[in-house]
């Protein structure tokens, strides 16, 4: 099937978040999540090292919007149900998609301020299941850093399964190369009960 004719919600809700498709209006409030410790996010996951701007921020809003449609970059803003703060975003990146699968990667980054809540984990639990129920995924996979062992819990906490470890799998911003450990879930019926 043709990626574009499949029906994704644009907006998802677990039991303390919304997620909501990238648009127009978001940026503002989104910046202010990504400068909640971006130092983390340049360390982590190679985000550039300059901090980016509320235009910049909203402009990628836009374009997000437009390859959320077109399905080439499924992203989602994540959202506090009760006071509708951003607290991050989650996604399925274009480099870990393989709609012939169809396999799918997860990405997320929560702010500094709400971690430790389990707001990661709840958002990942939601995009497993969008994966699996929505768009057939076969597989899916999640991307840590060895030593961000605040995201690697996120999978273990899934149910994921450490498929294999990559030495030098992952650039970083100081040179090095990181050690990059993929889980792997091939079945919904995996997921614990109860996020």
């Amino acid at each position: 099937m043709n990626p574009i004719l499949i029906d994704l919600p644009e907006r998802i809700q677990t039991s303390r978040l919304i997620l909501q498709m990238p648009q127009a209006g978001y940026g503002e409030r989104l910046h202010q999540a990504i400068i909640d410790g971006y130092e983390d996010y340049v360390a982590w996951l190679n985000w550039m090292s300059v901090v980016p701007t509320i235009q910049s921020v909203e402009e990628e809003c836009r374009y997000h919007h437009a390859e959320f449609i077109l399905r080439k970059f499924i992203r989602y803003i994540i959202l506090d149900k009760s006071g509708d703060q951003v607290m991050g975003r989650c996604a399925f990146p274009s480099f870990q998609t393989n709609w012939l699968i169809p396999q799918f990667g997860i990405s997320y980054f929560i702010r500094r301020s709400q971690r430790m809540k389990g707001y990661a984990t709840e958002a990942a639990h939601a995009m497993t299941l969008l994966a699996f129920q929505v768009l057939g995924a076969k597989k899916v996979e999640i991307y840590c850093d060895a030593e961000n062992i605040a995201s690697t819990k996120i999978p273990e906490k899934l149910n994921f399964e450490l498929e294999y470890t990559q030495r030098g799998g992952w650039p970083r911003q100081d040179g090095k190369l990181a050690e990059l450990k993929t889980y792997s879930l091939f079945s919904e019926m995996k997921l614990p009960n109860g996020l």
